[in-house]
């Protein structure tokens, strides 16, 4: 009885408060896309086990990323998945996470090319192609890289890669394979040549939801990673990486 009561405790403190919550993301496979018409992947698998844990009551969209980061930044009861947490975006939104750890690394397109062992390298071998929108954009730029070829999209990236348009490109090592298969271009003509950048992966959320909220799915995450299903979830759909 003492064991059922406690389990009603912490059911009733889980859903007492549900809420409404928007949930927006981007296409970036395998952590979230569209498959079917329906929008599929690691991080959409996530959101919708906490929701389920806590529950709450989640709408899903997705658009452009720097927009749906720009929206949750200012809306109550909004959050963006999945965002790499930075020192420049710390203050902006409370965190859940992390998700997982994320290495993005520099990849040659061409297995002739004699491999590169540094960033100094890899400022002198041909262009670096890679969406100006990203983090490790302007981190390249900052390590005083000039040969970095600028894009609007991933898919562009790859398209450049394919058609021998781009020595290198740059993506993190989850979904570089898929974002490759998209593009038609075969991901073992990719080589892992450096790291670049790791950091964790989150749930963001805007600074007007309610903190309670954002603890509750922070405690939900806690016990999906301590009973094993945050790692269930990682072996569905992470599993396939081009090695280094």
């Amino acid at each position: 009885m003492k064991r059922f009561a406690v389990c009603l405790l912490y059911f009733l403190t889980f859903n007492a408060c549900a809420a409404d919550l928007n949930l927006l993301t981007d296409n970036h496979p395998p952590l979230h896309f569209q498959q079917g018409g329906e929008l599929v992947g690691f991080g959409v698998d996530v959101v919708q086990a906490l929701a389920q844990r806590t529950g709450d009551r989640i709408h899903l969209q997705q658009l452009p990323f720097l927009r749906a980061l720009h929206i949750a930044a200012s809306e109550p009861d909004t959050a963006v998945f999945t965002v790499l947490r930075t020192a420049e975006r710390d203050d902006l939104y409370q965190w859940v996470g992390p998700l997982l750890d994320i290495e993005t690394a520099l990849y040659s397109a061409d297995s002739s090319r004699q491999p590169v062992r540094s960033l100094l390298e890899a400022g002198t071998h041909g262009a670096i192609a890679m969406p100006r929108k990203w983090l490790a954009y302007n981190y390249l730029q900052k390590q005083g890289l000039d040969n970095l070829y600028g894009v609007e999209t991933p898919e562009q990236m790859m398209r450049l890669a394919r058609l021998g348009r781009a020595d290198y490109v740059v993506a993190d090592t989850l979904s570089v394979a898929a974002l490759a298969r998209e593009e038609g271009l075969p991901p073992g003509q990719l080589h892992y040549q450096i790291p670049l950048m790791q950091q964790g992966s989150y749930i963001a959320f805007s600074r007007q939801t309610d903190a309670r909220e954002v603890a509750r799915w922070q405690l939900a995450l806690d016990q999906m990673r301590q009973d094993g299903s945050l790692e269930r979830l990682k072996q569905r759909w992470l599993s396939t990486n081009i090695p280094r």
